[in-house]
């Protein structure tokens, strides 16, 4: 993601992702309702769509999943095949800046494999009633009611489709989330919260990416991934 190579590959968070954060239930006396105060901890999974400007880069998308939640509590139309940015409760958007990238040169010099580092902040919403997203309007997914906070990293490789269009890869995103915030937020008629302070956080993301300009480096990527809580941390 820098130089005028493929510094066009933006981290998928994936999302950001948003990506992301494990749910758990919230204490009893938050929940409103009768059920098991067990915290209940799960991957989720998400879309979203990644742009890089230089060495900025921001990340959006939604949540689609979030394991022990019916999908259905997740979108404000029951109908499955309307269940998209429009509809869904909860999105995520972050901004990450490059910290250092590195490329693999086969013969004679057409570079055919990128590794991009970056790191920065992701924040989830939730939205009882969705607002009208767009992917075209990246600050759109930055509404409602902050529920996370997370310090990100992103490592995406990206593999240049070489002889076909250098200016295309297929990538794959790793990273990690380490949560610094939670706020409880009611869905499905209970009190829920997205992860807890200090929850650290794996996610992997696969999608493509397409670079628009080669100086200032200038991409966007679409990205699908999920995450899985592994511990605490100090974020």
């Amino acid at each position: 993601m820098r130089r005028v190579l493929w510094v066009g590959l933006l981290p998928t968070v994936a999302a950001l992702a948003a990506l992301v954060a494990g749910v758990q239930l919230a204490p009893a006396d938050e929940r409103g309702d009768l059920g098991a105060d067990r915290p209940l901890q799960s991957s989720i999974e998400f879309v979203g769509r990644s742009e890089q400007v230089g060495s900025s880069e921001t990340h959006f998308g939604y949540v689609t999943h979030i394991a022990g939640v019916d999908d259905g509590e997740l979108f404000s139309d029951p109908n499955p095949a309307a269940r998209n940015e429009t509809t869904a409760h909860l999105s995520f958007f972050a901004t990450t800046t490059v910290e250092q990238n590195f490329m693999v040169l086969p013969p004679p010099a057409v570079p055919s494999l990128f590794d991009v580092d970056s790191s920065g902040m992701l924040t989830f919403y939730f939205s009882e009633t969705p607002p009208a997203r767009s992917f075209a309007t990246p600050g759109s997914f930055a509404t409602g009611v902050a529920v996370a906070a997370n310090t990100v990293r992103l490592q995406d490789v990206v593999a240049a489709l070489v002889g076909v269009d250098p200016s295309r890869g297929v990538i794959d995103g790793d990273g990690e989330l380490c949560q610094r915030s939670s706020t409880p937020f009611r869905l499905g008629g209970e009190v829920r919260r997205l992860g807890h302070e200090g929850l650290l956080q794996k996610f992997s993301s696969h999608g493509w990416t397409v670079r628009t300009s080669p100086s200032p480096p200038q991409s966007f990527t679409h990205f699908g991934g999920h995450t899985t809580p592994v511990g605490d941390a100090r974020c």
